[in-house]
């Protein structure tokens, strides 16, 4: 089956039609109805999914104002389709099948009842909002480097009935795991893994990376594990005593949207980074499996290619990723006893070579070509030689901060590198010419700024994780700037580059939305993602006529594609 729709060919005449339920023109409709409650009537921002019955990937179209819901036929061909919804506080009264003919529009009017489990429902976000506890509680609980809805959401704590003394035990084995390489959605698709530590075997480290819960006590402390044990389903309490408080359904232009997931083939994957090539083909790897996988989205197909094997008592895994100008694909892959070179693969003749000690977690690429690589030391890599001609140090510059480390890194259009100062929150800056490091630092303080993005006019665009907020530092001017989104604890991860109408993406684990912020205006635009939400990373598609945004979901080991139609 083939979404013939993903390059928007023959989009432009839906897409307005789309907006108002494509009633105007049924011709480019494959499937329409009207979603609808006893309690509510027609019911605005119900998230409606369609999956082919021999399909790799699900589609999703979001209800309008007067309950309507449309999928072109640019999303859907002819065959039989499951359909399923989202709508916190309602169920799907009667599940079945559908049948989109090549003749004419299908329509199925869609009925849904309040749930009488509502606590299956809810976000994570939506379970602190409901929570007893002080804001310090929730603070300490929520804004965590490796907060507990980095691997998985808070659905898993809230139902368990681990005491506080149980909880603390769990939650100290945890810090065990591999967080890149662990992520679990509530469909069971990625998978938990144990840390390796170079001399020990995986899921049985010889060398465990934490000490024993006997032995002191887990990263959380034993404050949060007592919160948690009074909130949960421990102490014999079959419910919660508190009121479960939700956020509200889409509305207004948070419905005018189509989201596309294509699962990947492997269900226990986990990717935490991605890429798209000029030709609107997404590429990721696994961060513990040795693979790198390309989505062709005209055809709905993922390939995969092996890498070369680690020694049995290394982790494995390919990192950060990108492509170059010639569409060649870079990323720093594990080798074994720690080390993690650059590499690059050639996709028409699969070709790896690798560039001897060029070596970190993140990559970027500048305006000159130069790769770049490192966390306290840059790498600079020259692509044209494959050999490494520079490396600079920042942290031993006389002015660095203290409480500062290096996340995520980005180039301009001059090749100089930039990172976010993760701890401390500073967005760090090394003069490849000269060597000199700067520092600036965010203007709202403690904000942990994360994953980032440097745009055509060398504009710096990060999440600021503990602030809530997207901001943006303009390299050329040395100026700041911040947007808030709209929910405490939203927690954003990642941002995108700005679209073609300049709105920047935001990603949340928390609120299970992407955030979609007009810079000229403010205005904030919420999608209600399908299921469970995580990304680490959001790209515009350089192929798309209209403004569409790429992206793996680590949560759930699928690929989406976020389509705005307005």
């Amino acid at each position: 089956m083939r979404v013939r729709g993903l390059l928007f060919v023959a989009m432009t005449v839906c897409v307005v039609a789309l907006a108002a339920g494509c009633a105007s023109d049924p011709g480019t409709v494959a499937l329409t109805g009207t979603v609808s409650s006893q309690a509510e009537g027609q019911m605005e921002g119900v998230v409606v999914s369609a999956r082919g019955e021999t399909a790799n990937f699900t589609v999703s179209v979001v209800s309008d104002a007067e309950g309507h819901y449309s999928f072109p036929r640019t999303h859907l061909v002819p065959g039989r389709y499951n359909l399923t919804t989202r709508a916190v506080g309602y169920d799907l009264v009667a599940t079945g099948s559908v049948e989109v003919s090549a003749e004419g529009p299908e329509s199925r009017d869609l009925q849904l009842q309040e749930t009488e489990d509502l606590a299956s429902q809810l976000t994570s976000v939506e379970w602190v909002m409901s929570m007893p506890g002080t804001t310090e509680q929730k603070d300490r609980l929520v804004y965590t480097a490796l907060s507990c809805a980095y691997c998985h959401t808070f659905q898993r704590i809230m139902h368990s009935k681990l005491s506080a003394e149980q909880l603390d035990k769990a939650m100290h084995r945890m810090q065990e795991y591999y967080p890149d390489g662990t992520a679990v959605s509530d469909d069971n698709r990625g998978r938990a893994q144990q840390e390796l530590t170079y001399g020990g075997s995986l899921g049985n480290p010889t060398k465990p990376r934490v000490k024993s819960n006997e032995e002191g006590p887990s990263y959380w402390g034993k404050e949060i594990s007592e919160y948690l044990a009074s909130v949960n389903l421990s102490g014999g309490r079959t419910t919660w005593d508190f009121e479960l408080k939700t956020l509200p359904r889409p509305t207004g232009k948070s419905t005018r949207v189509i989201i596309t997931e294509w699962d990947m083939p492997r269900r226990d994957t986990v990717s935490h980074d991605s890429i798209v090539d000029s030709k609107g083909q997404l590429w990721y790897g696994d961060e513990s499996r040795q693979f790198v996988s390309k989505l062709d989205p005209q055809t709905n197909t993922i390939t995969e290619y092996p890498l070369p094997p680690v020694p049995a008592d290394s982790l494995a895994g390919a990192r950060d990723i990108l492509v170059d100008k010639d569409d060649n694909v870079w990323f720093p892959l594990r080798i074994g006893g720690g080390a993690s070179p650059v590499h690059k693969f050639e996709p028409e003749t699969q070709k790896l070579t690798k560039v001897d000690g060029a070596f970190g977690q993140f990559i970027a690429i500048g305006g000159d070509g130069k790769i770049w690589t490192g966390t306290t030391t840059f790498h600079r890599v020259d692509p044209t030689t494959m050999k490494k001609d520079a490396s600079f140090n920042w942290s031993k510059s006389p002015n660095v901060p203290k409480m500062i480390a290096c996340y995520q890194l980005s180039a301009d259009s001059k090749g100089n590198p930039w990172c976010t100062g993760y701890f401390g929150s500073y967005i760090i800056n090394v003069d490849a010419q000269s060597g000199e490091a700067r520092f600036w630092s965010t203007p709202t303080p403690s904000a942990m700024p994360r994953r980032n993005k440097m745009d055509g006019q060398d504009r710096y665009w990060f999440a600021q994780y503990t602030a809530d907020k997207v901001g943006m530092f303009d390299t050329r001017t040395e100026k700041f700037q911040e947007w808030s989104l709209p929910h405490k604890y939203t927690t954003p991860y990642a941002t995108s580059e700005p679209d073609k109408y300049g709105r920047v993406y935001a990603s949340s684990n928390m609120t299970e939305r992407l955030a979609r912020i007009d810079t000229e205006t403010g205005e904030v635009v919420e999608y209600l993602m399908p299921g469970n939400f995580d990304s680490k990373k959001i790209w515009v598609d350089p192929s798309a006529d209209r403004p569409a945004v790429m992206m793996v979901n680590t949560r759930s080991a699928r690929i989406l594609r976020v389509e705005p139609l307005d």
